[in-house]
């Protein structure tokens, strides 16, 4: 029973602890971020580099197994366990039990293959400083496509109150006009109906805010409900890319092209330590030593083990096709990066020229609602039609950040396609 009530209080204390941490977070000044300080937040605390990069420190002690030599192997051999008479005059018997010999074993791998295997736990230590690369270019792009996403949807939440108030100034001019008979009641239920849906639609994006910003706060490896504003701005910027230039830069730079490149070489390795295996035989150095009454002496044996059957031959071949299937994985990943390349240069460019367009729909837009607007308190504009053109203004306006936040994210899918993702300034 007490331990029962112990286990109780124990919950009942981490809750409450966990809820005025998160109330004290509520509470507290937001931080404000700039893109460079989240991507500096997020490469010293996204969960999935933090795994990586223990996984490289596991991949360290790995190679200092691999070149190590094997473990050597030590026997004792306990004799006198026999009963005997200590004379024959005594009829007692007795155990006498003593070290009568032991040996010290150190096997030996064939000549070159311990080398090789030091050189092959090297690459996986490429492979996991690359994965380290690979995934930052996916983090920050991620995080730049979120900061860019909160920017665009605190925009359409503050558009979406806008609108919100509009429709509801909208209202009450259009109750007061009904009250004095100058409005049909199908007016009026209809703007009460345009209320409804700009509540709904921004309670909708208050929500929508509130997801991203929990997203954001777990890239950067911080609890979701961290509070936090964005300090810079919401701007395309145009894009000046060179095929050539940028596929030249790829093949060069991108972190899956040299896990792949020290994955072949990982297979050249193992195939030359196959062929090593066929020539030389495994060896074991053995020293024993024997101490018995009648025997006083020392030896030292030398074994061998050859695979005689098969000659290594069946280990030979399937390293030799391992090493070409691989070889020509990576020549097939090499065209998919021009491709890859190709496709993210004509998706930023395009992104681009949609806000080009989607700025000038937005200029026109805004003269739109003064023209419709005037024209509506005047009477030469129906209550239908001010209703459609205050949707199409709507749907300009968030269009546009829509063509903005695309080609922010089109931006950063290049700047990861060619592994352009510097390490943020200031870490480590």
């Amino acid at each position: 029973m007490n331990r029962i009530i112990s286990i109780s209080f124990s919950i009942l204390f981490l809750t409450v602890s966990q809820s005025a941490q998160a109330v004290e977070r509520s509470s507290a000044s937001p931080e404000i971020l700039s893109l460079e300080g989240s991507l500096s937040l997020a490469y010293e605390g996204n969960p999935r580099l933090l795994e990586a990069r223990e996984e490289l420190e596991a991949q360290k002690g790995r190679h200092i197994r691999a070149e190590a030599l094997p473990n050597p192997e030590i026997e004792f051999g306990i004799s006198g366990l026999k009963k005997s008479r200590e004379s024959e005059e005594s009829e007692e018997e007795k155990r006498n039990p003593r070290l009568g010999s032991y040996s010290i074993t150190q096997p030996l791998d064939p000549l070159g293959t311990r080398f090789l295997r030091g050189r092959i736990a090297s690459d996986e230590i490429g492979i996991a400083e690359s994965t380290i690369d690979l995934i930052w270019g996916e983090v920050r792009q991620e995080v730049i496509s979120l900061y860019s996403t909160i920017q665009a949807q605190d925009k359409a939440l503050r558009i979406a109150k806008e609108n919100l108030d509009t429709t509801r100034q909208f209202f009450t001019s259009v109750d007061s006009r009904f009250q004095s008979g100058n409005a049909l009641k199908s007016d009026l239920l209809r703007a009460r109906i345009e209320v409804s849906r700009k509540e709904n639609d921004y309670i909708l994006r208050e929500k929508e805010l509130k997801l991203s910003n929990g997203r954001f706060n777990l890239s950067l490896g911080r609890p979701y409900d961290y509070p936090f504003e964005l300090a810079d701005g919401l701007e395309a910027v145009a894009l000046e890319a060179h095929y050539e230039e940028l596929l030249k830069k790829a093949l060069k730079d991108r972190a899956d092209l040299r896990i792949e490149e020290k994955r072949l070489s990982i297979e050249k390795k193992s195939h030359l330590s196959s062929v090593l295996r066929f020539i030389f035989p495994s060896m074991a150095v053995t020293y024993e030593r024997t101490t018995e009454d009648f025997e006083n002496d020392s030896a030292i044996l030398l074994g061998a083990s050859y695979p005689l059957w098969d000659l290594n031959f069946g280990e030979m071949k399937e390293t030799k096709a391992a090493a070409e299937k691989q070889k020509k994985h990576l020549e097939a990943l090499k065209r998919q990066v021009g491709l890859e390349v190709y496709e993210a240069i004509l998706n930023a460019e395009v992104a681009y020229r949609q806000v080009i367009l989607q700025k000038k729909a937005l200029d026109e837009a805004n003269e739109l609602l003064r023209q419709v607007t005037l024209s509506y308190e005047e009477g030469k504009v129906p209550f239908i039609g001010f209703l459609e053109n205050l949707k199409t203004i709507n749907e300009t306006r968030l269009s546009f950040l829509d063509a903005v936040t695309e080609s922010k994210e089109k931006n950063a899918e290049l700047e990861r396609m060619v592994q352009a993702t510097p390490i943020p300034g200031g870490a480590k």
